[in-house]
């Protein structure tokens, strides 16, 4: 069975669609959005942990992918890892934007929230920053393998990479999410 991120097509239907939206075919761009989309805003989901802010970033990445097409620049081949990659730089953004200029919540939020919520919004945003320490191609195979359940063939189409180098990737990213995580722990001083 199909699970709704995956989608019919060989390598070779994904580069005559790639090829018919660089030449900016409005039903190839239409299609190339509606395979795309999902799976793109379902890893930025999984870094920035807020709706809004996922729809705005995945709506940009399409948008600069469209840009690039109108420049005769863009991906020639494996158009998902470019969309990631290209995800990754927004969300770095958006992170650093958010240091810089820090959201203060309203103290009737705070005082409204349980203990349990605030914990759950502790360990989120422990992961995330644990996430954010792995490189772009760990990251990607982690939120692609664990968040969106893809298998690791067809994240290994995706990122244009062996299945063999993403067995490897994941057990990086794994180890390094274990050391990081553990890291954080300590410097909170949890046992």
């Amino acid at each position: 069975m199909e699970t709704l991120l995956e989608r019919p097509g060989t390598v070779a239907d994904e580069q005559i669609l790639l090829a018919r939206a660089r030449s900016l075919d409005p039903d190839a761009l239409a299609e190339l959005h509606e395979r795309y989309y999902r799976m793109l805003y379902f890893y930025v989901l999984g870094r920035v942990g807020e709706r809004a802010v996922a729809e705005d970033v995945t709506a940009e990445a399409f948008i600069r992918l469209l840009e690039a097409f109108h420049q005769g620049r863009g991906p020639e081949r494996h158009l998902a890892a470019w969309l990631f990659r290209t995800a990754d730089h927004l969300v770095a953004d958006h992170h650093r934007a958010r240091y810089r200029h820090p959201e203060v919540p309203l103290e009737e939020e705070w005082g409204s929230s349980r203990e349990e919520e605030w914990e759950d919004v502790v360990l989120q945003e422990r992961v995330r920053e644990a996430l954010n320490h792995l490189t772009p191609d760990q990251r990607a195979v982690i939120l692609m393998r664990f968040w969106m359940d893809l298998p690791l063939t067809r994240i290994a189409q995706e990122l244009g990479k062996s299945v063999g180098a993403v067995k490897l990737l994941q057990h990086r990213a794994l180890a390094a999410l274990a050391k990081r995580l553990q890291d954080i722990r300590n410097d909170h001083g949890q046992a």
